[in-house]
């Protein structure tokens, strides 16, 4: 008579696609619950009527930024903004909004006020903690034009932006 060895169950490796498959699983699915719980869903506008509704008046600031023939150059370093815009208007406007609205987050967009200075820039304190990837819009309420950017705002990194 031969004698076998037998191993125990816990050594065998089979046992551990048995057991480790489904408890994976089982783990797997429980921090997929906790993330749905506690993350925000901000992907879901409230106000989806209300922009499908300013559609029209986006078009009538990309247009106005066409027919002044605007052009922007920004630059962002860690205490300021500075604004270069250039346009075939009579006469540059005293200020401009910046709009910098962060890709899925709502809570995260920032509206800055740019005040012209005698050099015939425009310039805001930088409250944005750099590197950050935003989408950028910036007009001019008073001539209604605006011109837009998409990009990743780093420090000291020379930004233009186009019309649309």
């Amino acid at each position: 008579m031969t004698s076998e060895k037998t191993t125990p169950w816990y050594k065998e490796p089979m046992m551990l696609l048995v057991i480790g498959v489904p408890l994976a699983a089982v783990v797997w699915g429980f921090i997929m619950l906790s993330l749905a719980l506690d993350t925000k869903d901000s992907l879901v506008s409230n106000s989806y009527y209300k922009d499908g509704m300013s559609y029209t008046q986006d078009l009538r600031f990309h247009e106005g930024a066409r027919r002044l023939n605007v052009q922007a150059d920004l630059t962002f370093t860690e205490d300021e903004i500075i604004v270069n815009a250039t346009s075939i208007a009579d006469e540059d406007p005293g200020s401009l909004q910046l709009q910098l609205i962060h890709p899925t987050l709502e809570d995260r967009d920032l509206t800055l006020f740019l005040q012209r200075t005698p050099g015939g820039q425009y310039v805001a304190a930088n409250e944005l903690e750099l590197p950050q990837k935003r989408i950028i819009w910036l007009t001019s309420p008073d001539q209604e034009w605006r011109v837009t950017a998409r990009t990743v705002i780093e420090n000291g990194k020379k930004i233009q932006t186009v019309t649309q």
